[in-house]
């Protein structure tokens, strides 16, 4: 009996998506922001990539993305670093199935 009850409840849970869209036609599709940043009172980096924003999104959506990387990379190698000095064994983890 307990099984049955988890499976009506699986099956309700799952519909939940569907009873949204039950609820009428909905708004009407946004028009393009087409925002732009002021740089009159920008300088160095803050106007460097506040211009690419504005030129052109998928330079800057690339240059950023690559940029988090790096960064995350820079972090990694940082912590990995300070973790040895420390005395920890920093190595990969093998996993077993």
């Amino acid at each position: 009996m307990r099984r049955l009850w988890i499976i009506i409840f699986n099956l309700l849970l799952l519909s939940l998506p569907v009873w949204g869209w039950a609820g009428g036609e909905g708004l009407e599709v946004p028009e393009e922001l087409g925002k732009k940043v002021d740089l009159s009172h920008l300088s160095g980096i803050n106007h460097f990539f506040a211009a690419w924003y504005n030129d052109n999104l998928w330079v800057y959506a690339t240059i950023v993305t690559g940029l988090m990387g790096t960064v995350g990379l820079a972090i990694a190698l940082v912590t990995d670093v300070i973790l040895k000095m420390v005395g920890m064994e920093v190595s990969k983890i093998e996993h077993h199935e």
